[in-house]
């Protein structure tokens, strides 16, 4: 699947109501906004929305060694959670970076 990243997120703790600890990793995918018409609803979209979708933990490092915004190929796996088959982010291709990295304390 090409997609559009605009960053990645890796979060990890004790959850506050049940205190179990949880580990997410998110890709933020902007995908071109769409235009919704139904009965009781209607949303008209312009530009992009922002998709949180889970990876991996084996794709981790794939995600760390991007600059973003950039354009790659994702690879979709499917993984069991709570007894029910979820989409993944299992890994990526092709990274094209969209802006030029900037070096580390430069504006």
């Amino acid at each position: 699947m090409k997609a559009l990243l605009a960053g990645f997120t890796h979060s990890k703790g004790i959850a506050k109501e049940s205190q179990r600890p949880f580990d997410i990793l998110s890709a933020i995918v902007l995908n071109p906004a769409g235009n919704v018409a139904k009965e009781n609803f209607s949303k008209q979209g312009f530009g992009y929305e922002a998709v949180e979708i889970p990876v991996a933990a084996s794709a981790k490092s794939a995600f760390m060694a991007l600059t973003y915004p950039c354009r790659v190929e994702l690879a979709i796996d499917h993984e069991m959670f709570a007894g029910k088959l979820k989409a993944v982010i299992s890994g990526l291709e092709h990274p094209v970076n969209l802006v030029e990295q900037q070096a580390k304390g430069s504006a």
